[in-house]
């Protein structure tokens, strides 16, 4: 936990909070990103028009209510590594596009490490954290066999449609992806379960 100093909406006046370093992205109450990327009050901004990055964040405190706390840490820092990987891999969400554009209406270039740039996938990783925290749907992603590993391949298409196929290039690394995320956070709740660990 560590303290974070964030304008309230409208006012400008500035308010100190408490907040975890992975699970407070949003202040809920302000409606402000407050999350991945910024720095100081002045790179926060109002998400009041995009009511479901909000949302997700509410999603994301219920995992956290619902799930580990270290389980949900690594499902936050895996799933968003990957999904930023994905979006360079061409891996292209409609919503996300058209969040970006909401978050940047005159700016066709968005820095890479813009906090709008965060986000605006921010809503497709609690959906990949969801998925990934069920040590159900985790098992199928790590499976040898084919069949279960093709299930968990369809829920994550039909959570995370895509808009076009990846390229013939990117279909095996996004498969080995999958496992590959799906074994860093079970190893990570493996660990969190080891004595001393606190």
């Amino acid at each position: 936990m560590y303290a974070d100093t964030r304008r309230t909406a409208g006012s400008g006046h500035a308010v100190q909070a408490w907040m975890s370093r992975f699970h407070d992205q949003v202040c809920v109450h302000h409606s402000l990103w407050i999350g991945r990327a910024v720095e100081s009050p002045s790179y926060q901004f109002d998400l009041t028009d995009l009511p479901e990055i909000v949302h997700a964040q509410r999603r994301h405190s219920r995992l956290l209510r619902k799930y580990d706390p270290w389980l949900i840490g690594a499902c936050y820092q895996n799933c968003s590594k990957f999904w930023h990987a994905l979006v360079q891999h061409q891996y292209r969400i409609g919503e996300r596009a058209d969040r970006l554009l909401r978050l940047c209406p005159r700016d066709r270039q968005v820095r890479p490490w813009d906090p709008r740039r965060y986000a605006a996938v921010y809503p497709e990783i609690v959906e990949n954290m969801s998925l990934f925290a069920s040590s159900y749907w985790r098992g199928l992603a790590m499976s040898a066999d084919d069949h279960q590993f093709a299930q968990f391949r369809a829920e994550f298409a039909r959570r995370l449609p895509q808009e076009s196929p990846l390229r013939t290039s990117a279909r095996p690394w996004f498969l080995r992806q999958l496992k590959i995320t799906a074994q860093e956070i079970h190893a990570a709740a493996e660990r969190s379960r080891l004595p001393g660990v606190t």
